[in-house]
């Protein structure tokens, strides 16, 4: 039997952008804001959750002004500041919690090609997830495996979070989650254009060039005029 019913939509979901990294491989500073086709990654990232979701916020811990051309708000990880993408969840689920969201969907700050339907098909999963509870975490998987950062996340699991920054060291959203009732929603195709997984995310000097090479591709690809 399927469990929670609720059908989550653009509406009482949270887009959290996770834009925390401190990118000591590709030199230091904000990835994120590194230049990918007429703008930045971020601004990339931004366009494909735009239309999955109605608020969209910025976890990162720079200072702010360095995000002031973008339209959202930038939230930091408060009392666990700097202990990876885990707290900017919880600060995510606190943010949602008082803007009328039930749930949280993460994603990664340096992955601009991720799917379209991302939103759509972890609600399916999670719809469709024996046993559901309030505390299912549904995380997308393609054939690379699981992507902890790309994550639908219930705002009530903000308490089971705050205990376990408070009792344990480990940072690790997966030890985490393997404490909670996990499902899976499957992204297996590749890129049409570059062959690339979904989740393909830029932590190199080269993974950046790749990713430019391909933006190329996919807007030259646009603007092309369809065939008569």
């Amino acid at each position: 039997m399927p469990g929670d019913e609720t059908i989550l939509t653009g509406e009482n979901v949270l887009g959290l952008i996770l834009a925390g990294g401190s990118s000591q491989r590709l030199g230091g500073g904000d990835k994120s804001l590194r230049p990918l086709g007429e703008h930045s990654i971020l601004h990339q990232v931004c366009a494909r959750l735009k239309p999955q979701t109605d608020q969209i916020v910025i976890s990162a811990n720079s200072d702010p002004a360095f995000f002031a051309s973008f339209s959202y708000p930038v939230i930091n990880d408060g009392k666990w500041l700097n202990s990876g993408p885990l707290a900017g969840i919880l600060a995510g689920c606190h943010y949602a919690r008082t803007h009328g969201c039930s749930h949280v969907m993460s994603v990664a700050g340096d992955t601009p090609f991720f799917p379209p339907d991302l939103l759509q098909r972890l609600a399916q999963a999670r719809a469709a997830a024996p046993a559901s509870t309030k505390e299912t975490i549904v995380f997308a998987r393609s054939d690379f495996g699981a992507h902890p950062t790309f994550a639908l996340w219930p705002v009530a699991i903000a308490h089971s979070l705050e205990n376990w920054f408070s009792e344990t060291k480990r940072r690790s959203i997966r030890v985490f989650a393997a404490n909670h009732n996990v499902s899976y929603a499957d992204f297996s195709e590749t890129d049409k254009i570059s062959g690339l997984d979904p989740f393909f995310n830029i932590n190199t000097q080269t993974e950046l060039a790749q990713a430019r090479s391909v933006w190329q591709l996919q807007d030259l690809s646009n603007r092309q005029e369809p065939e008569s």
